[in-house]
């Protein structure tokens, strides 16, 4: 042991050369502070990037992309195994799919029409240029006319309410403008007696018109009659007043 310890001695000792000695320091190496500040601005030496938060809109779009990826998965699962099982699993979620949007179709198609048809009440406003050429220029007693006998109650009952707007207006019971509603003439009109009878011919019209309900011959011989009581009143009431 001695003998191995020396002999590692003397070899160590042959290859230190002149003037090596452990105190010796290593030199010390200046670097160029002119080229820290082009590494600085390096994003390849930028070690401490961080993340920034993803917007509310990102979040959404990530989200509804992963949701569109689960249900394409889940419309083909199985698919690419070839089982006849599978492809008969996929035509019936394809019909499934199918049938969902012709209903979804159909009743958006069918609450549009109905809110097309259903305005708020004491809210209808005229028909714009048609009514007013109609009020105007037209001979609404003859349309009357050939509409009853062609047993067209609805379309007659419009004709029958036009007719009283062109009396009040003739008669300067109201100010006629085709952007008014018919709450506007019902608080134009000062006697309370054609104001009264004014306020259930335009409730029929707007439920007859606007409802599109099915009209009775007996409702439309009883509205009529109302209708044109009222005409005379406005003639009178004008005449005499």
């Amino acid at each position: 042991m001695l003998n191995l310890i020396g002999i590692g001695f003397i070899w160590a000792s042959s290859q230190l050369q002149p003037g090596d000695s452990l105190e010796n320091r290593p030199k010390v190496v200046e670097f160029d502070k002119s080229i820290i500040g082009s590494y600085q601005a390096d994003d390849d030496y930028d070690y401490f990037k961080y993340t920034e938060e993803e917007s509310a809109w990102t979040k959404l779009q990530n989200w509804l992309n992963l949701q569109w990826s689960k249900f394409l998965d889940w419309v083909f699962s199985g698919v690419s195994e070839g089982n006849f099982w599978n492809y008969l699993a996929l035509t019936l979620k394809i019909l499934l799919i199918l049938g969902l949007g012709v209903l979804i179709f159909w009743l958006f198609n069918k609450y549009y029409v109905v809110r097309q048809k259903s305005p708020p009440a004491d809210q209808s406003q005229i028909n714009l240029s048609e009514e007013e050429r109609l009020i105007q220029k037209k001979d609404l007693s003859t349309l009357i006319e050939d509409a009853e006998s062609e047993g067209d109650y609805r379309l007659a009952s419009r004709y029958l309410f036009l007719n009283i707007l062109k009396y009040l207006k003739t008669h300067h019971f109201i100010d006629y403008q085709f952007q008014k509603t018919n709450a506007d003439y019902k608080s134009e009109i000062t006697q309370q007696d054609i104001k009264s009878e004014f306020t259930f011919a335009s409730r029929f019209y707007e439920f007859v018109w606007y409802g599109d309900f099915k009209l009775e011959v007996s409702d439309f011989k009883s509205a009529k009659t109302r209708f044109e009581n009222l005409i005379d009143k406005i003639q009178k009431t004008r005449v005499h007043g």
